[in-house]
């Protein structure tokens, strides 16, 4: 009896794991899109949804914000303070400062580990002045603040995407696809969107194996013969590679579309982004909202203006949120849509802060953009200390932890590493990409 249990527990987990996969995406959720990829009815994906919110495995719908955004990067902070358990207003006192993402309980030198996040330098300053106060009146009063020098990686999401080629970067997105498609041989169709119109009828006169049918239909279908998929081009830029079918040979897949892609005469060289474009106070405020402020349904356009409205005294239309949101998207602004979880309910039971100390210094970055490949790895910072990469490393049990570390030092680039094991998540930032 214990045995079927067991594997019932283990069946539940991996079907709350295909779930916050299957939510977490570039564009807004749509529960009809969602569902037709798992192969769901409507009623039957939302009576999971709900079932997995009762048992609050899953918390709200949020986003996850590019660190890197104009006219200021978001300044990431983190916090070490030795407390004892009989000031627990400490705690208090960090958890009213808005800024706050993240709170654990640690075991080491340190009894906390708090990380910050930023829109301003004039607003961290502001902030730091608030901690040294509250640290001053502190039974300990040590404490040390470490500087971001730059971020790798958060929840999951490398940034170097954003500085790869088209091709390089598609090719990615294609693999990240296929590795979570365990589920189905078919995966979620990949949107593109280049930022030039295309002239549908001028590549519809030169290649007569497509199919365009502006009547029937607004885009121009391309069947591939080599590959399993479809390519569905629209005037306004956007490519969709459909109907793909799972391969182990992602290379092979992509040269094929590509080529085919090219010979239509579009060109996919690296898509630059608007570099004038700059986030203003509005954009910040419609972020916050979208990444704090959903409950257990996403949040909608209308709901936002009401907010706007009714809490933040200012009148803006509905029409231009959803163009500011669509805008703070293409840009990359807003990484993607996901939800706030319970990790050790999916099956991940553990939770480290680890310190990196390259064998040659000079290799930081090419050490950082290595580790930022591994799975388990979430978030990936570089600190202006001795040990200068810290990761936030998530692991399904223990021993998964000691075989990291091992693979680590199989590399013979790592002279030494430090580790602080979570004991409490206090504030959780747990809207990581699922693997």
């Amino acid at each position: 009896m214990k045995k079927c249990y067991i594997m019932s527990k283990s069946k539940d987990r991996a079907e709350a794991q295909r779930f916050i996969k299957n939510i977490n995406g570039t564009t807004k959720f749509s529960i009809s899109k969602n569902s037709r990829a798992l192969g769901l009815s409507r009623q039957t994906y939302q009576n999971k949804l709900d079932g997995l919110r009762d048992q609050k495995i899953i918390t709200n719908f949020t986003i996850n914000i590019n660190p890197d955004i104009r006219p200021n990067n978001l300044k990431y902070i983190m916090l070490e303070i030795k407390t004892n358990p009989k000031e627990p207003e400490l705690v208090d006192e960090l958890l009213k400062i808005p800024q706050l993402r993240v709170l654990d309980g640690i075991f080491g030198d340190f009894s906390l580990f708090a990380l910050f996040i930023f829109k301003s330098p004039e607003e961290y300053y502001t902030t730091l002045n608030s901690i040294d106060n509250l640290m001053a009146k502190s039974y300990f009063k040590k404490y040390q603040i470490i500087e971001t020098i730059k971020i790798f990686k958060t929840n999951g999401i490398s940034l170097r995407k954003s500085n790869l080629s088209f091709e390089d970067g598609l090719k990615e997105i294609v693999a990240e696809k296929l590795g979570s498609a365990d589920f189905s041989d078919k995966i979620e169709d990949i949107e593109i969107n280049l930022p030039s119109k295309i002239n549908l009828n001028q590549i519809a006169i030169k290649n007569s194996d497509i199919e365009y049918n502006p009547d029937r239909f607004p885009g121009l279908i391309v069947k591939m013969k080599a590959v399993k998929a479809r390519i569905i081009i629209f005037s306004s830029g956007k490519i969709i590679l459909a109907s793909i079918r799972n391969t182990t040979d992602v290379d092979q897949l992509i040269k094929i579309m590509i080529k085919k892609i090219k010979n239509l005469g579009i060109k996919l060289d690296q898509i630059p982004g608007d570099l004038s474009f700059k986030i203003d106070e509005i954009d910040y405020k419609i972020l916050k909202i979208l990444r704090d402020g959903q409950g257990l349904k996403p949040i909608s356009t209308y709901e936002i203006k009401e907010i706007f409205t009714k809490k933040l005294n200012s009148d803006i239309s509905q029409s231009t949120i959803h163009n500011r949101i669509k805008k703070l998207e293409q840009q990359g602004v807003i990484l993607n849509y996901t939800v706030n979880f319970s990790p050790k309910k999916v099956g991940f039971k553990g939770k480290y802060l680890l310190r990196v100390k390259p064998k040659d210094p000079s290799k930081y970055n090419e050490l950082a953009l290595s580790l930022e490949m591994h799975k388990n790895i979430t978030d990936l910072f570089r600190i202006g200390e001795q040990y200068g990469l810290f990761a936030i490393v998530r692991v399904k049990k223990a021993e998964d932890y000691g075989n990291f570390i091992r693979d680590l030092y199989n590399s013979e680039e790592i002279e030494d590493t430090f580790t602080n094991f979570v004991l409490d998540e206090l504030v959780s930032y747990t809207n990581f990409a699922i693997f």
